[in-house]
């Protein structure tokens, strides 16, 4: 099964059964969602209002949600205006809890859950539960057709057994903290690191100590239940205080001068001398334009005589003694 990686993107959820909120209180609970086949673009959700045959189901736009999880959905609108305004069915597939995703020789699923883009509403996964109750990821990558009650799927060479098992983004991120707080040399460098979980895949953000943690941070985590992918996007300290040291040794405005680089997890302390103000803001704007590059701390000192450079990633190769000393 042959996907594209995943950019990282806000998302909403709809998990069929989901309790509703409107903006004056309980509404009912998430019945179906309406999909458009072409564009995989979901254009409202069917909320079940009132109990069993006493209730209606209301098709509440895209624009009426607040927010949404697989825990609940908030809208913007009230219980009375949604019986009011919003039961006529759109154009488009709908898509409930009795909805199949099929592929045609390896497998069947009842469909629980979808994940859309926040921003375009297109289709991102699909979850799906087997006969045996154990809950599935499938990217919407691999959706081949979308019908009335029905979703099918290409898996390519891959088994209905491999398919990754669906764990809530709760869970999946709280599996990679603790992985990496487990793991006593990285301990240090988790206030640097930001997780962010989503249907599988795992992106880490943020900064880590030296270029040999961000490859550890990576490995701790191969063997965790529900990843399906990560997206290491951290920068290490070393890096980052040589790419800062190489950019304030091109710029003219600093390039003679006498700066030292020292970062902790991306935050940046700028030591030594320099000969001018302006040499001094400088700096501050170089450092501040790396990526990587959280915080910047300008310590430098304006000395019209400095001729040292504070040690560890020095723009020049003269040293002081003591370290950002004048």
């Amino acid at each position: 099964m042959q996907t594209e990686p995943l950019e990282f993107a806000e998302v909403r959820k709809f998990r069929f059964g989901a309790p509703v909120t409107a903006s004056d209180g309980p509404a009912g609970k998430v019945h179906s969602i309406c999909v458009d086949a072409h564009s995989r673009q979901v254009t409202c959700v069917g909320v079940r209002t009132g109990f069993l045959a006493f209730g209606k189901t209301c098709y509440v736009p895209m624009s009426a949600i607040a927010t949404s999880s697989r825990d609940e959905l908030v809208l913007t609108v009230s219980l009375d205006e949604m019986q009011r305004t919003m039961t006529t069915r759109p154009a488009g597939e709908l898509l409930t809890s009795s909805a199949s995703i099929v592929s045609t020789t390896k497998g069947h699923w009842h469909l629980t859950q979808v994940t859309v883009n926040a921003e375009t509403h297109i289709l991102r996964h699909l979850v799906g539960r087997a006969m045996g109750g154990q809950e599935v990821l499938i990217p919407a990558a691999i959706i081949t057709g979308i019908g009335s009650g029905k979703v099918t799927v290409n898996l390519g060479s891959t088994k209905a057994d491999q398919l990754v098992p669906f764990r809530p983004d709760a869970d999946l991120r709280q599996a990679v903290y603790s992985a990496i707080y487990n793991y006593e040399p990285l301990r240090i460098d988790l206030p640097g690191i930001e997780i962010h979980a989503i249907d599988g895949t795992v992106w880490l953000k943020g900064n880590v100590s030296s270029d040999l943690n961000r490859r550890l941070v990576e490995d701790q985590l191969m063997n965790i239940a529900g990843l399906a992918e990560i997206h290491n996007e951290l920068y290490s300290d070393t890096e980052l205080s040589a790419e800062i040291a190489r950019a304030l040794a091109r710029d003219p405005r600093t390039a003679n001068e006498h700066i030292g680089v020292y970062p902790r997890l991306g935050t940046i302390r700028l030591r030594g001398n320099v000969r001018s103000d302006s040499a001094r803001h400088a700096a501050t704007e170089i450092a501040r334009g790396i990526p990587g590059a959280k915080s910047i701390s300008n310590e430098l000192h304006v000395n019209p005589t400095a001729t040292v450079v504070p040690t560890l990633a020095g723009v020049t190769n003269e040293e002081d003694m003591v370290p950002g000393g004048g």
